[in-house]
């Protein structure tokens, strides 16, 4: 008989979950596992189970490497369930009636579809795409299981079209109290310096790549993103995400000018360049790696200390998804730091927030209402670590924070006026910053550091500890 792995206790309870949807008659159920819960343990737990049972499966991914990380964990005898798989996709001889078919979508549909009593969909949340669709609907009898720790779509549209059940008994929060993800330590920069994102257009629900580039094509953010490595992370496992290609070569010289060993792989990228370059990074031939929308699913590398959000986007699940490639636990790795440039924290609050997923459509936020959602947040004044707004102490340097009726003063009123409503008036809001004071606080004169700190109305020790970064050698952030 095939492997079967121990599982932990909540993979055991999904599959509980599972069974009892099933017995309730529904036919089509999403699993909602949080990124490093193990979703390939359980589909793989499936269909060990419908492979006991005489049953024959099919296992779906949309991308090249789901479908070659799936089939290797499905199929390895040693490190993974032992089950007889196939893999249907170009470049792999096909193989004579597995009892399982992992395929690729883009594949599938111009190919006969194999026997299947139980179909696995990994990152459900494409499962409403025409490709996945039409595959589906050609399984009516079949029990579909999709497997997602993104539930969410940038059209709004509700993964109740394909499932009838939703099973969630896990959330990121409770994976970290577990010991089974770490703890992340969120920082941003701050709020006036971070691109002009109201005077970038979207496209597709998204922000447009282009313009959005043109926002973060300064000479002071890559610089900045530099520094902030080296202020938050200096000498951690670290991947940059970024908006284009030529947005990640640029952040990719940047670091190595700055002395950093740093490397890029996109999607053009050939395929034994990325295999080396992803080689060697696990390796640790090299500290930083910048990419353009491929590391965000099925990447796999615990090591990863760092996650550097170099861009900004209206996708929640992106937002999740790019989070979550630090969230794996690894020896030595006591917590995950996110730097984030472009202001997705705010917008969409820490990724272990609590969030209740569900399988019904997204309602339609009206222009400026998109972060009412999310918890404000306040950026310390000393560290510049995220927190939540009411928080009374920093968790990263110990400030303490002025709580009650001067919580709104101790937060940067620029940053408050995206979660209240427009008529509401805040008393002691301070002043507007000056445009002489717009700029990293490493480039400020010692006037200009009292002058900002008397319209924020930081204490003292504030502006002494931004000159003894000055005299560090800091770069401007």
């Amino acid at each position: 008989m095939a492997n079967l792995p121990q599982l932990r206790d909540y993979q055991q309870q999904v599959l509980a979950d599972v069974r009892a949807a099933m017995k309730a008659g529904h036919r089509r159920i999403l699993v909602v596992v949080p990124t490093g819960g193990g979703k390939t343990t359980i589909g793989g737990a499936m269909l060990h189970g419908a492979v006991g049972r005489g049953h024959r499966a099919l296992w779906l991914a949309h991308r090249k490497e789901l479908v070659e990380q799936a089939h290797e964990r499905i199929s390895c005898p040693r490190t993974g369930f032992g089950l007889p798989a196939g893999c249907i996709m170009a470049g792999h001889p096909p193989r004579r009636r597995p009892a399982v078919q992992v395929a690729s979508i883009a594949t599938l549909i111009r190919r006969d579809l194999p026997t299947a009593q139980v179909v696995v969909v990994d990152e459900a949340h494409h499962s409403v795409s025409a490709g996945f669709l039409k595959v589906l609907d050609a399984y009516p009898n079949a029990v579909v299981v999709g497997l997602t720790a993104t539930p969410y779509r940038l059209d709004g549209r509700g993964l109740g079209d394909v499932y009838t059940a939703l099973v969630a008994p896990v959330s990121i929060a409770d994976l970290q109290a577990q010991g089974y993800l770490t703890p992340v330590r969120y920082f941003g920069t701050r709020k006036d310096l971070e691109p002009k994102l109201e005077e970038v257009k979207t496209i597709g629900g998204d922000y447009d790549p282009k313009a959005l580039f043109k926002q973060f094509d300064t000479r002071q953010l890559y610089d900045g993103v530099v520094a902030n490595y080296r202020r938050f992370a200096d000498g951690q496992k670290a991947i940059v995400f970024n908006i284009n290609v030529e947005h990640s070569l640029k952040v990719c010289e940047a670091f190595c000018a700055a002395g950093i060993r740093a490397r890029h792989v996109d999607g053009e990228t050939p395929r034994h360049e990325r295999e080396k370059t992803l080689k060697d990074f696990r390796a640790g031939a090299f500290a930083v790696l910048c990419n353009v929308n491929i590391l965000t699913e099925g990447f796999d590398l615990p090591a990863i200390e760092a996650v550097i959000l170099n861009r900004a986007t209206k996708s929640k699940a992106l937002y999740f998804q790019m989070v979550g490639r630090g969230l794996r636990p690894a020896p030595g790795k006591t917590a995950c730091t996110v730097i984030d440039q472009g202001g997705n924290v705010r917008h969409f609050g820490p990724v272990e927030h609590p969030d209740v997923p569900a399988l019904e459509a997204t309602a339609k936020k009206k222009k400026g209402d998109a972060a009412l959602s999310a918890p404000p947040m306040k950026s310390c004044p000393v560290c510049e670590r995220l927190d939540y707004l009411f928080a009374k102490q920093c968790a990263e340097c110990g400030h303490v924070y002025n709580v009650g009726k001067d919580a709104l003063e101790e937060a940067e009123f620029i940053e408050l006026t995206d979660f209240l409503p427009k008529h509401v008036v805040v008393k002691g809001a301070k002043k507007p910053v000056p445009d002489h004071l717009k700029k990293s606080w490493l480039d400020m004169s010692e006037d200009e550091l009292h002058e900002y700190a008397t319209i924020q109305g930081y204490k003292p020790g504030w502006v002494h500890y931004q000159q003894r970064r000055q005299r560090e050698g800091g770069v401007a952030a």
